[in-house]
């Protein structure tokens, strides 16, 4: 009986499926090979599946509190619509998509505004937007934690 059934733990059940009792009964390498790549991007997805939601709401958080700086000092059409857009965007939903899309805004204001603080020259606004793509970088790093090259 499974008493957690959490998308991460389905998939990590799987993985253990897979690597505990399937892999030791292959004998061709190739699939043995195929079988360790298919686990590893499996086991990434459940760690996305278990944080994708939260790290997605927190970083839309961090873009939009950006372009609301940006906007503050450098006046741009492309950053009020683009804001504009993510407040026509669902707010407050769980759902998957609608986290998805509000993110996908999000970045899209996000831009708008490092174009402006470029455009206009300000340092520290383009200093700040380096650091919150450091962070987005620091986070997809951290899911592929665990992706291993296999077989080279």
């Amino acid at each position: 009986m499974i008493t957690r059934p959490t998308t991460d733990a389905l998939i990590g059940d799987c993985c253990r499926e897979l690597t505990e009792a399937i892999l030791p009964a292959l004998t061709d390498e190739t699939l043995r090979l195929r079988l360790v790549m298919t686990e590893t991007v499996l086991r990434n997805a459940a760690v996305r599946a278990a944080h994708e939601i939260a790290w997605m709401r927190e970083e839309t958080s961090a873009l939009l509190a950006y372009a609301a700086e940006v906007a503050a000092r450098h006046a741009s059409e492309a950053l009020r619509d683009a804001t504009a857009a993510v407040e026509a965007s669902p707010g407050e939903g769980l759902h998957l998509t609608e986290v998805v899309e509000r993110y996908e805004r999000a970045g899209q204001a996000f831009t708008a505004a490092m174009v402006a603080a470029q455009e206009a020259g300000d340092d520290d606004l383009v200093a700040k937007a380096r650091e919150l793509l450091r962070d987005r970088i620091a986070t997809e790093k951290d899911v592929m934690a665990t992706y291993a090259v296999v077989g080279r």
